[in-house]
């Protein structure tokens, strides 16, 4: 099912970044690649690489849109990725990082600053329920509190940073940010915690925060 914006049609150029199986045996690209495709909003166009280079300022700017599901905690992520990406968003690039995306900050202090939070591990998947924090934002728009398998991610939210805090969860008494937006320079950030493998798709809720978060990220507020 493919699901679709209530507004008019406008073309953008997204590209999602990743690794393929034998580099990420646990966040392989491909499937989320699929999925990430049936949910484009119409006259979209995604490309799709595992050429971390295309993280340089210089190719970054081609797009409206950089959605991150790198696996990139044994894997290095370089200064110029790093520059590139912050350049990007500076700008006024989007940027939508899901899940393991949070692995660029492994080896890079600077993408902590830029995502405004640290991730600290995970405990075990299991369910998860889902609780929103800010529903009138263009993101959370139409969207109530659900239940959903996941992989639950744990972040240290900085004090310094500005961010919206879009949907938390409940685990053992700690509650937890599993989504969060902010805007940096003249860009914007999305961090989705939810994405673990292609069955978190498998929930309309998360599929209609994914498009939203697409359009917002790319500067298209639901009132455009």
């Amino acid at each position: 099912m493919k699901v679709q914006p209530d507004r008019k049609t406008y073309i953008k150029q997204a590209i999602l970044i990743g690794d393929y199986h034998q580099e990420a045996p646990y966040h392989p690209l491909e499937p989320i690649e699929k999925e990430i495709r049936k949910l484009m909003p119409e006259g979209w166009e995604l490309h799709v690489t595992d050429d971390y280079d295309m993280f340089t300022a210089e190719r970054l700017e081609a797009y409206d849109l950089c959605i991150s599901y790198t696996d990139t905690f044994d894997k290095k992520f370089s200064v110029e990725h790093t520059a590139g990406i912050i350049s990007y968003v500076v700008n006024g690039g989007g940027l939508l990082i899901i899940h393991a995306g949070v692995s660029m900050q492994e080896q890079r202090h600077e993408m902590k600053l830029l995502m405004g939070a640290v991730y600290r591990g995970h405990t075990d998947y299991q369910q998860l329920n889902m609780c929103v924090s800010s529903p009138s934002h263009p993101i959370m728009k139409g969207i109530s509190s659900f239940s959903m398998d996941e992989e639950p991610y744990e972040f240290s939210l900085l004090s310094a940073a500005e961010r919206t805090i879009l949907m938390e969860y409940n685990l053992d008494g700690t509650t937890w940010p599993a989504a969060w937006c902010s805007e940096y320079g003249l860009g914007r950030i999305v961090y989705l915690m939810p994405g673990h493998h292609a069955a978190s798709f498998d929930y309309p809720e998360y599929r209609k925060i994914v498009v939203q978060s697409m359009l917002w990220g790319a500067g298209l507020d639901a009132e455009n």
